[in-house]
């Protein structure tokens, strides 16, 4: 007897922007253990440094986590000219995150390898549009083309090719945004998630 029960996020905590908040920043997000190999920063720093050549706007690249990603990544944004334009938020409280989320034009996740993706959870909640690649969590979450876009594992011209239509179209980046947010509301928010454990734990206990 399976069930698929994923985690929660307190959407409530986790929400879009009121409607009296000023512009969004410039720029575009990724948070998580930058430090751990299979975030595979790098084709963020190469998505990224791809975008800068074609977009006009002088959006810059947010990072925040508990680490910060390697030297690695680093030495590669200079060569790439791009060093300049990263800015690296560590350890934010989590009302800080919460602004961040709320005020970044998409969400970007590069990953190797990835369970779920609560900070996918978190941005979509937020209003936020993801593009994040294959591997794994974020195929179970994301529609491509609906709430967020799919690209291929290394894959940083497709990576950079979504986040420029987002930058590009408002009312396409609002509408993924709205519907980020409905598939967190049906799917994800706690209030929905919990019903599952709590219904099983019933059935579990005869308390149906």
């Amino acid at each position: 007897d399976i069930k698929y029960a994923p985690p929660g996020v307190d959407d409530h905590l986790f929400c879009p922007r009121g409607s009296a908040s000023k512009e969004k920043g410039q720029y575009l997000l990724c948070v998580g253990r930058l430090s751990d190999p299979r975030k595979n920063v790098n084709l963020l720093a190469e998505a990224y440094a791809l975008l800068s050549k074609r977009s006009r706007d002088n959006f810059i690249l947010v990072l925040a986590g508990a680490s910060s990603p390697p030297s690695e990544f680093w030495s590669k944004a200079e060569r790439l000219g791009i060093l300049d334009r990263i800015k690296f938020i560590h350890r934010p409280s989590q009302d800080e995150l919460i602004k961040i989320y709320q005020n970044a034009y998409a969400f970007l996740l590069s990953s190797d390898e990835e369970g779920l993706g609560v900070v996918i959870l978190e941005a979509m909640a937020c209003g936020v549009p993801v593009v994040a690649t294959r591997c794994g969590g974020p195929e179970g979450i994301i529609t491509h083309g609906a709430d967020g876009y799919l690209v291929s594992m290394s894959d940083s011209v497709a990576m950079a090719s979504h986040v420029e239509q987002l930058l590009n179209d408002s009312s396409l980046r609002d509408a993924m945004g709205v519907q980020a947010r409905s598939t967190i509301e049906k799917r994800y928010a706690e209030s929905v998630a919990g019903k599952v454990f709590v219904e099983t734990w019933d059935r579990l206990t005869g308390s149906e």
